[in-house]
């Protein structure tokens, strides 16, 4: 199989996984859509199995694809690290991938992600955000090099090295914080909760907590960002469970408050990076230069 197989071949593969189209890889990629075409009918009788089950509305793997998913993620490492290490004479450059919790990085990455991009202008940092569990699977997956996420996911398979000590915290709009303090759990029943929904460590904890309340709040909101989940809390349509850090703000300037009687969660933010792999010299970099800009500070009062 290897004496067949091209690189290139393996390009146009991820290019038609992550667009989950022949024509769009094709315009992605600068090809004409014949050309993915044939190289993926080749990469097929290379591997003597089919790697796409082509549907209506585009393309999606077959279990013999998400095999070949894998390796085909590690020849991409593989290469860029090779490109690393040809260079390594010179000033350190790369692609360092980098996934993220939204509430997170709008509060505290992009700060040191600036003076990172000022020291090594020539390492391009690649960052996407997702919830917890997907950040564990694209750093599995090869996908990213390492993930920023609000836990210790506990993993045989990846290591955490702890970055920045937080805590949850139920937080609403003044008049309602000031309800709860002097009614505490049972003002839930009248109210609204917002957040990420289950994906979310945060709206996990917060269910984890009516139930062992034995409450419930009159009702659920799902936002796709902390801004919508603040802004729901700061007009009092809302209360949320969220970290200290994304609204320490807000608490500042009086237009949320706490809602203290509920109690607070100690939560720990780290890195997290695949043991088996080893990290570039951009990875590494990057993950030693977190570990020390000053994103340790404690948080919490």
């Amino acid at each position: 199989m290897i004496e067949k197989l091209e690189g290139r071949f393996l390009v146009t593969f991820l290019a038609v996984l992550e667009e989950k189209s022949f024509s769009k890889a094709a315009e992605r990629l600068g090809y004409v859509q014949s050309t993915v075409t044939s190289q993926m009918r080749q990469l097929e009788e290379a591997a003597g199995q089919k790697l796409f089950d082509r549907l209506p509305r585009g393309v999606e793997l077959t279990g013999a694809g998400r095999r070949l998913e894998v390796y085909a993620r590690r020849f991409m490492q593989l290469g860029r690290e090779l490109e690393e290490e040809m260079n390594e004479e010179g000033a350190p450059r790369g692609t360092v991938r980098l996934r993220v919790l939204e509430s997170f990085a709008a509060t505290a990455l992009w700060g040191p992600l600036r003076s990172f991009m000022g020291a090594y202008p020539d390492i391009d940092v690649q960052v996407e955000a997702g919830f917890q569990a997907e950040t564990l699977e694209a750093v599995r997956l090869r996908q990213a090099d390492m993930g920023l996420v609000p836990a210790d996911p506990c993993a045989a398979d990846l290591t955490f090295d702890p970055l920045l000590e937080d805590e949850l915290l139920w937080i609403a709009a003044p008049r309602e914080a000031e309800a709860v303090g002097i009614e505490g759990w049972s003002a839930i029943r009248r109210m609204r909760i917002a957040g990420f929904g289950e994906r979310c460590m945060y709206s996990r904890a917060a269910e984890a907590q009516l139930a062992a309340q034995r409450t419930a709040p009159a009702g659920r909101a799902e936002f796709a960002s902390m801004d919508m989940i603040k802004r729901a809390a700061c007009s009092g349509w809302a209360l949320a469970f969220v970290p200290r850090s994304a609204v320490a703000a807000e608490l500042a300037a009086g237009v949320l408050a706490e809602c203290a009687p509920l109690g607070r969660q100690p939560i720990c933010h780290g890195l997290i990076r695949h043991k088996p792999r080893e990290a570039s010299r951009a990875a590494q970099l990057l993950h030693r230069y977190l570990l020390g800009c000053g994103m340790r500070e404690v948080m919490i009062e």
